[in-house]
């Protein structure tokens, strides 16, 4: 909420009343952050079918950590992912959470 566009996000999110809210939330919802857990719904059903995921990990707490990360990283910080750092959450953060046991 310290980045620049933080204060505009604040601002919305305090003068929502319920029903804009909602209308905010679904926004949200259906064109940034579902496209997104879509999309790596996506990527983990390939990993399931190669073996390579476990199939309980395909679940929405699983698939709200890299868009959690991102907005976090983006809209609270004010900061841009590199291409490195991605790799890096990939590496570190997703692989040990949906990895199949070794065989």
């Amino acid at each position: 909420m310290n980045s620049r566009p933080g204060p505009a996000l604040r601002a919305v999110l305090h003068e929502c009343d319920e029903e804009a809210s909602l209308r905010f939330r679904t926004l949200i919802e259906t064109g940034v952050v579902g496209l997104s857990k879509r999309l790596f719904a996506h990527v983990l059903e390939r990993g399931i079918a190669r073996g390579e995921v476990r199939a309980d990990a395909l679940d929405d707490l699983v698939l709200d950590v890299i868009p959690a990360l991102m907005t976090y990283r983006s809209k609270v910080c004010g900061s841009e992912w590199t291409d490195a750092e991605m790799a890096d959450v990939i590496d570190r953060i997703m692989v040990p959470l949906v990895r199949s046991a070794p065989a």
